[in-house]
């Protein structure tokens, strides 16, 4: 498993700014790079493929055995429709299609896709019926094999394009390793919490957009911050989600308030029993 990207939707450091993280990245390179969110499961299998998915591949793995991808939510941050067109542009590729996992709401996109013109020049049914891509239509709370492995989307507490809830994935993989990733989202809806109970996760990846900017409450909306995944793990380790020997990895970091620095330093200094992990692009677990 490996991390594509770990930013949220403008990477650090944003292009456009010169806020002091961003001269930090720029100067000091490394871990305080982020690229957009992308987490790459196994060759087969990925969450998200988004706006930095092209450099992505050239620096961390091709997606040439690229089989599945689930999609978190429709922001463009998370979904790069070119993506669809640069495999079709490929000369050698797998005989399958590329499908593309999209939950409630989330799947009127694809209508969208198929009748706007502007869309790649409008070939979205056209790369269906050739086989180069096809979408799937998945529900909350519901359990699907993909790839021989169980996937269950799980409703988070922040909106797509659609106007849908984003998808968090819990993950059961082929050796029993249980996985959920919860990126985008903020403090987890009552339904997430209650599948989530004493489901005992090997590995949790959480959100952590905001980092350390204060003041935004132990229970926000939309994104989680340091001191809101805290609470949010204590959480979970009470209800028996987490236990000792769960590993959790913190990714989706804005330029808010944190450098990578800064917050692999806090959360070195909270007390808890499972390790935290700030994760950086090209981390693999």
């Amino acid at each position: 498993m490996r991390f594509y990207g770990t930013s949220a939707a403008e990477g650090i450091p944003n292009p456009f700014c010169s806020c002091s993280v961003c001269n930090n990245a720029r100067e000091v390179g490394g871990a305080e790079i982020r690229r957009r969110s992308m987490f790459r499961i196994n060759e087969e299998m990925c969450i998200d493929l988004g706006a930095d998915s092209f450099q992505q591949a050239m620096e961390y793995g091709d997606f040439t055995k690229l089989q599945h991808v689930l999609v978190s939510h429709t922001h463009e941050d998370h979904f790069n429709y070119m993506m669809m067109n640069v495999r079709n542009m490929a000369i050698e590729r797998l005989k399958e299609p590329l499908h593309f996992y999209l939950t409630d709401k989330a799947y009127d996109i694809v209508d969208f896709y198929r009748q706007s013109r502007p869309i790649m020049k409008g070939m979205t049914a056209d790369l269906e019926a050739r086989g180069i891509v096809a979408f799937h239509k998945l529900a909350f709370n519901e359990t699907v094999t993909i790839d021989g492995m169980d996937v269950t989307p799980l409703r988070g507490n922040h909106k797509g394009n659609m106007g849908e809830n984003c998808a968090n994935y819990l993950i059961q993989q082929l050796d029993g390793t249980k996985l959920f990733y919860g990126v985008d989202t903020g403090w987890y809806l009552p339904d997430a919490f209650k599948e989530l109970e004493n489901t005992s996760l090997d590995v949790l990846i959480s959100e952590c957009t905001f980092g350390l900017t204060t003041g935004r409450g132990l229970h926000p909306n939309g994104h989680l911050d340091a001191f809101s995944c805290m609470e949010l793990f204590r959480k979970l380790l009470e209800q028996g989600t987490l236990h000792a020997n769960s590993r959790i990895y913190l990714t989706h970091i804005n330029h808010f308030t944190s450098t990578h620095g800064d917050l692999v330093g806090w959360f070195q200094e909270q007390q808890f029993p499972c390790p935290i992990t700030v994760a950086w692009d090209g981390m693999k677990i």
